[in-house]
Parts: C-alpha cells; structure tokens; sequence
C-alpha cells in the first residue's frame, strides 16, 4: 500500500460506503464520501438508471458538492462506487473529471448486484492520463463476493 492513501467514493445506497468502511479499517487512509448536488437522483435504483442513462448520453454529468482535499499529499487514491448498467456511475465520471492532474496511482473499487461488467475498462477509459491501478470489484449477489484477505491482498498490491 502507498505510503499516504486517500479513499473518495460514491455511495447511493449505502454498499459502496460499506466497502470503503473496510478499506479504512485495513489502510487508516483518509477517507471522503463524494456527495452530489441534492434531488439528483430519485431513491429508486430503476429511477436512476433513467437519469444516468440521460446523463451518460448527453454528457452532462452530476454536480459534484464534495470539497476535495489538497490531492498532491497523497501517494495514491482509491475510487470507490457502484456498477450501474455494467460501467462506472455518472458522479464517479465527474470525479474522475476532477481528478485529472493527479499524478499519483489512481485504484477503482466497485460493488455491483450480479455482475461487474466492464467496470474496470470504463473506468480506464474516462480516467484520461491518470495513473489507474487495477481494481477491486465485489458482487453482492454472485461472486467475486467481499472477503477481508482478497481485500487485504488487492491493498498490498498497491
């Protein structure tokens, strides 16, 4: 693990914030939910897909309220957030934005429902010139399911 980490993650539901709970407890890393602008999303998971699908296509990505820290302290970030549709969610696409600059390992973790998808792979593909680790990614109703020694492996590789 680098020697100064800091967690950012994005969290609807409350899965995603479960996880990076665990990395804390194993890194002592900083941690910072991203929290976008409030009514952006409705609290149904079906409703939701709508707006990010609408989101997604005209590239007009959520508001991002979260005030980020000085990132050229840190060694490395871990980006956490949920699969939706298979890829990574909008505000995790304009954190992603706002990341650019960064010169330090940039790592993805997600949780999903049954599938990761190409999580990883869009992930890369809006990551731009950052530096991207390969990820963690966890299912909650199929496998790869959260066990602490997979996540204590992926860390050490970092």
């Amino acid at each position: 693990m680098a020697k100064q980490a800091l967690i950012l993650y994005y969290s609807q539901f409350g899965t995603t914030a479960k996880l990076a709970s665990q990395i804390h407890k194993l890194t002592d890393a900083d941690i910072l939910r991203i929290q976008v602008a409030d009514k952006t999303f409705p609290d149904d998971m079906a409703a939701t897909d709508k707006v990010y699908k609408e989101q997604r296509t005209s590239g007009q990505l959520p508001k991002i309220v979260t005030k980020l820290p000085k990132l050229d302290y840190y060694d490395a970030i871990l980006v956490g957030g949920p699969v939706w549709d298979g890829q990574i969610s909008s505000p995790i696409m304009q954190l992603l934005k706002q990341l650019q600059g960064y010169s330090g390992v940039v790592a993805p973790f997600s949780t999903g429902w049954s599938d990761t998808g190409n999580y990883q792979q869009d992930f890369v593909a809006h990551a731009g010139k950052l530096q991207v680790a390969p990820g963690y990614h966890v299912l909650s109703h199929a496998t790869p399911h959260f066990t602490v020694p997979t996540l204590a492996a992926w860390l050490r590789k970092l």
